[in-house]
């Protein structure tokens, strides 16, 4: 018992740990002049100048670079960018890959050589990338230009308009229409004359073992015996 009672409290002990380490999740930051990663290639001496676009998708260097400008890759190893060279000699010429992070005022940092391949690395949402196609017997060097400014985006003010609120106001004078009439259901009729009903001569039924009924009855008896008594003595005298 004592042991089970130590397992459940480590295993809140352990719960508790794992949910204060959880952190809450933070707003994705927008970007105003390219929500994603910058793009830059350097044709060099193939000839098309330094060109920037911005890549969407971007889970790779790799995916970052056939989003924008199209890329060919053998080996692991990035050939042809846009179709260029028409043939490639990587034992010549071949194509460097650079890095520039995001600063905090939308400004970049200065190129910096990639250490892992295109396909290996993970930019980050706000970064760039950069190509520059240059010979094997120099010394590799970054692309031309740096990538645009790119500022966090402002929210956009609401374009909902606040609609008026009417407020009812009373009427000036009350009015004199009544809103229902009672209206009689049926014509009076004269009061009809009722009938008295006979009275019963039978004693309304009482209590069992009250004393009424036996008064009744004595008075009955009573009156029937002093009528008769008088009748009978009314009797005598006319004989």
């Amino acid at each position: 018992m004592i042991r089970r009672l130590l397992v459940s409290l480590a295993v809140a002990v352990l719960t508790l740990g794992w949910a204060g380490a959880a952190t809450p999740a933070q707003a994705e930051t927008t970007y105003a002049a390219c929500n994603g990663v910058w793009v830059v290639v350097d044709y060099g001496s193939l000839g098309g100048g330094v060109v920037t676009k911005c890549a969407t998708s971007y889970a790779s260097g790799t995916a970052a670079l056939k989003a924008t400008f199209g890329a060919r890759l053998e080996g692991g190893m990035v050939v042809k960018v846009a179709d260029k060279p028409s043939k490639h000699d990587v034992y010549k010429n071949y194509w460097s890959y650079w890095q520039a992070t995001r600063k905090a005022d939308g400004s970049y940092s200065g190129w910096s050589y990639a250490n892992l391949g295109p396909s290996s690395y993970h930019p980050s949402k706000g970064n760039a990338e950069g190509w520059h196609y240059v010979s094997i017997s120099g010394s590799a060097s970054a692309p031309g230009a740096k990538p645009p400014v790119n500022p966090v985006a402002k929210p956009k003010p609401s374009s909902a308009k606040p609609t008026a609120s009417v407020t009812a106001k009373p009427s000036a004078s009350p009015s004199k229409t009544p809103t229902s009439t009672a209206t009689p259901t049926s014509t009076p009729t004269p009061a009809q004359t009722v009938a008295p009903t006979a009275i019963s001569a039978e004693p309304p039924p009482t209590e069992a073992g009250s004393a009424l009924p036996l008064i009744v009855t004595a008075t009955v008896i009573a009156a029937g015996g002093a009528g008769a008594g008088a009748w009978w003595l009314w009797r005598g005298r006319t004989r």
